[in-house]
């Protein structure tokens, strides 16, 4: 089966709670971020203001990226394996992804709390740990590391990984936002708003499917060689 057809029945399969959950975190780290401005614009002092929503924009920040990284691997691994459905995958994978992600993002912080470069880098190396712990035999059985692994699939394809994550999450939405950042309110362009949140679902589902086959081609030379 080729990538677009492959694409296609992603697509399908997950692009309307996707779509969903990439409006509900957009529009809520928008509504969070104004009134952040809006506490730090206060001649009079809001500090309890902007440490509340200071605090719930990080916890969206978290909780958001994660999960809908968990949601677009449902829909690739559905492509090998149809017998869980988007709720089951979540309770046997999503608390693990969480645990994971938040060493991760430990590690990564402490390099760049070093050298900026070597934090990069380590956060480079951890962008497949979502897809070890989805999509891996060997860590559901306990033998081997997923940050470890994600370090070693991405030290072997460290170019086109860069390269995609590049295009997709950061020059791609740098663009739109430059282009389009006034029209991501829904309360105030809802038409508009909904489009370029169908504009990210879909650019995440494009991402996310082509590491997943880097991913898994690199799963399958390996196992070959066990």
């Amino acid at each position: 089966m080729n990538f677009f057809a492959e694409n296609l029945k992603v697509f399908k399969r997950i692009f309307f709670p996707l779509f969903a959950l990439v409006v509900l975190s957009s529009n809520l780290d928008q509504y969070l971020n104004l009134h952040i401005e809006n506490a730090l614009r206060d001649p009079t002092g809001a500090q309890q203001q902007v440490l509340f929503y200071g605090f719930f924009a990080i916890l969206s920040s978290i909780l958001f990226p994660v999960l809908l990284i968990g949601c677009c691997l449902y829909a690739l691994n559905s492509l090998y394996n149809w017998a869980d459905d988007l709720e089951v995958f979540l309770k046997k994978h999503l608390n693990q992804m969480y645990i994971e992600s938040l060493r991760a993002w430990g590690k990564t912080l402490l390099w760049s709390l070093l050298f900026i470069l070597p934090g990069f880098w380590k956060y480079l190396q951890y962008s497949l740990v979502p897809f070890v712990v989805t999509s891996s035999q060997r860590y559901d059985l306990g033998k081997e590391d997923a940050l470890q692994r994600s370090a070693e699939v991405v030290n072997k394809h460290w170019g086109k990984i860069l390269g995609i994550l590049f295009l997709f999450h950061l020059f791609i939405p740098m663009m739109v936002t430059t282009l389009f950042d006034s029209y991501r309110l829904i309360w105030k362009t809802p038409v508009q708003s909904l489009m370029l949140s169908a504009l990210d679902t879909y650019l995440l589902l494009v991402s996310t499917h082509i590491l997943f086959n880097i991913f898994k081609r690199e799963v399958k030379q390996h196992d070959a060689h066990v």
